[in-house]
């Protein structure tokens, strides 16, 4: 009975080792291929590198695949059991490469050219040099330079030589603060950018504000002034004109406006606007005697 359970149990045994054979073999193809795979690849990185294949400086054939000796699962059961199976040795095994092993060459640098290829020198860009200020100028807003003489007369400021007269004393006082000059500049301003309708209204307004400012009349100014405005109200294309008073004209009702009775004009304080047909279109004020 004993010899019996014995054999049977070597039976089962035998049947175990051989599903473990059945099972292992594949996996250790499947490895011997890698390691197959790593060889060949060692090999042809050596070969570029200009050194013999890693098989060759170990003095081992190439491509050589250990063989499995495995018994099948049907032989007599009284054939040794685990003892029939070799697997590879040890000793025949890859080594373990490092990570670095496996990548390709790294590019080499080029060598350096003989003779060093020139290079261009920089070219210096100067810097803005902003033009200087012309007599009259005055800060913009916001602390920039701005030429106010240009702002106020535009172009007719570079050729007509009395208007720089006129600015210059005008933004020189404006400059001061004086209150006067302010009132001329604003006027100055609201007449050039008014329309078509609203500059002949403009220009009673305007010559007033010149004799507050200057209350002499003074002609260095006002003939260049009554130039510039003309040129205005031309490119707007409206024909009125001015016509200025003299002290010691003879007061007339249907030009001048007085608050005091008599016959002769002693202070203006305005100048005539007429139509195009030579009428007047607004009174000047004037102080008579």
């Amino acid at each position: 009975m004993n010899s019996e359970n014995a054999r049977q149990a070597g039976d089962q045994s035998n049947l175990n080792l051989a599903h473990v054979i059945e099972v292992l073999l594949p996996q250790v193809e499947k490895i011997e291929a890698g390691f197959t795979a790593i060889r060949v690849t060692l090999d042809a990185l050596s070969e570029h590198l200009g050194a013999a294949p890693a098989a060759e400086q170990r003095g081992e054939p190439t491509n050589r695949a250990p063989t499995v000796a495995c018994r099948p699962a049907d032989e007599p059961r009284a054939e040794p059991p685990l003892a029939a199976v070799s697997l590879p040795p040890t000793a025949n095994a890859l080594p373990a490469q490092p990570a670095s092993a496996m990548l390709p060459p790294m590019a080499q640098p080029l060598a350096a050219s003989a003779a060093p290829i020139a290079t261009a020198a920089p070219v210096a860009v100067p810097a803005a040099v902003p033009p200087p200020a012309r007599a009259g100028s005055i800060p913009a807003s916001g602390g920039s330079g701005g030429n106010w003489s240009q702002i106020i007369f535009g172009d007719q400021w570079k050729s007509n030589s009395g208007l720089s007269a006129l600015s210059g004393t005008l933004l020189s006082e404006v400059y001061a603060n004086q209150a006067d000059a302010i009132g001329m500049l604003g006027y100055l301003l609201a007449f050039r950018a008014a329309d078509q309708e609203r500059k002949p209204k403009l220009l009673k307004e305007l010559g007033e504000a010149f004799y507050q400012w200057q209350p002499d009349g003074n002609p260095r100014l006002l003939d260049p002034l009554i130039q510039w405005s003309h040129a205005l109200l031309d490119q707007a294309g409206i024909s009125n004109r001015i016509e200025v008073v003299q002290a010691g004209d003879r007061y007339d009702m249907q030009r001048h406006n007085a608050k005091e009775r008599g016959a002769e004009v002693y202070g203006v304080a305005g100048w005539v606007v007429l139509r195009d047909n030579g009428k007047v279109y607004t009174k000047a004020n004037v102080s008579v005697r």
